[in-house]
């Protein structure tokens, strides 16, 4: 029974096998993969692969082992378990998978050593073929083992290892390959896989998707980039988790009768546990929540206004003194005659103006009654000559009125010479 038939998948999109079909080849798994590949088949001897745990070793391990599936020179052994009690065990395990017999039950330590060596030139020399030794979960191998293998690689020809190694293990494995500086000096490709970020954990959903759809067609299903923070965020960006928590937020969304995994569906596959676990999904989940806010109140922010609150277009402050500012430069831009005195000619209206130390104000009309009136100041020239710096002799009076020409008076036969600073 086809659960996801009528979201046009053909076969279960997180399924917790290490299929190598449905590996996201993300940078480090892609280069990690194809640096493998080239050491095996150039039989450079030991390779090691270490991550924490769901970080897709086993995974990468099944591409490896399909890279070569086609591969009829290649003879690739892999071993699942290799915790043994004693080097006899481990040994005769190793010569029995590759010479593909059983060996004797009364053969020595040495005698296996013998007896691997001469099947390795045999396969290596007189057939040509790679032989290839690939150990799974790595860090349950023990020392006096891994002395072994180390003694393994010392079985080559002047330009090729025999017998080729790739281990994948956990970080448990790396001090114990440090303590031994003659094995980890031989080891010829060394990585450490990382967790994913947020966009290959949005790819590799993605493309697990695809995979399970028909064979052209475009899955039904989506997964909301909300519900992809939370999952990436409770998972700590391990395929393994990713995996986990996908398959159960899809189980609730077959639930609820939807056809899209959103944020609600992502937190019920969150369920928190009892213990440190528990509380890391809750930190999870609690942080997804508020990133989640914060883009939805982004989105009503840039809604309101798309150039948001600093790229906004600027408020225009309309100034009260700036209309007779803009007045008098029109005015002074005009072509205009000049009296013999050098004085302006004569305005069509009376305007007040005031004298203080700072310069000459004129004030607005509406505000001749003030006190302190606030207009546009005009600061004195400097290098207007000699007439305009000359000092004003007290009584400086509080007001000076600025008349027309045509009324003859005493104030008409002194002239007023403005200079107009800009603006």
């Amino acid at each position: 029974m086809n659960l996801y038939a009528n979201l046009e998948l053909t076969r279960e999109p997180f399924s917790s096998s290490p299929d190598p079909v449905f590996m996201h080849e993300t940078r480090q798994h892609a280069t990690c993969l194809q640096e493998l590949e080239i050491a095996l088949r150039l039989r450079r001897g030991l390779n090691v692969i270490t991550g924490d745990i769901g970080t897709g070793k086993t995974t990468l391990c099944r591409s490896l082992l399909r890279a070569f599936a086609e591969d009829c020179e290649a003879d690739l052994h892999l071993l699942l378990d290799p915790h043994f009690d004693s080097p006899e065990n481990f040994l005769r395990m190793i010569l029995g998978s590759i010479s593909r017999l059983a060996p004797d039950p009364a053969l020595s330590l040495w005698e296996l050593k013998e007896a691997l060596k001469q099947q390795l030139f045999r396969l290596g020399l007189v057939e040509n073929r790679l032989v290839a030794f690939i150990i799974d979960e790595g860090q349950k191998i023990s020392r006096e083992n891994l002395e072994l293998l180390r003694e393994m690689l010392n079985y080559e020809t002047n330009s090729c290892k025999l017998l080729q190694i790739v281990i994948f293990a956990q970080r448990e494995l790396e001090p114990v390959l440090a303590a031994m500086p003659n094995l980890a000096d031989r080891i010829n490709v060394r990585r450490r896989l990382a967790p994913l970020s947020l966009a290959e954990t949005r790819r590799m959903i993605r493309h697990r998707l695809q995979v399970a759809a028909d064979a052209g067609a475009k899955p039904r299903v989506r997964f909301t980039p909300a519900a992809v923070l939370a999952i990436h965020l409770s998972g700590r960006g391990l395929p393994r988790q990713t995996v986990r928590l996908c398959h159960l937020a899809m189980l609730e969304m077959l639930v609820r009768g939807k056809t899209q995994v959103g944020f609600l569906e992502a937190r019920a596959a969150i369920r928190p546990e009892n213990g440190a676990s528990g509380l890391r999904s809750r930190a999870g989940l609690a942080l997804a929540t508020a990133a989640g806010l914060c883009l939805v109140l982004g989105a009503l922010w840039l809604s309101v206004n798309p150039s948001g609150p600093v790229l906004g277009p600027r408020a225009q402050t309309v100034l009260p003194a700036a209309a007779p500012a803009q007045e008098q430069s029109q005015e002074q831009a005009q072509p205009q005659p000049v009296t013999a005195a050098g004085a302006l000619p004569a305005r069509p209206e009376a305007r007040a103006a005031g004298l203080d130390p700072q310069g000459l104000t004129l004030l607005p009309e509406r505000e001749e009654g003030q006190a302190a009136p606030a207009g546009l100041t005009l600061l004195p020239p400097r290098d207007q000559g000699p007439a305009v710096r000359r000092p004003i002799a007290p009584p400086v009076p509080a007001r000076l009125h600025v008349a027309a020409p045509e009324a003859a008076g005493p104030m008409a036969a002194r002239a007023v010479t403005v200079s107009m600073i800009g603006q």
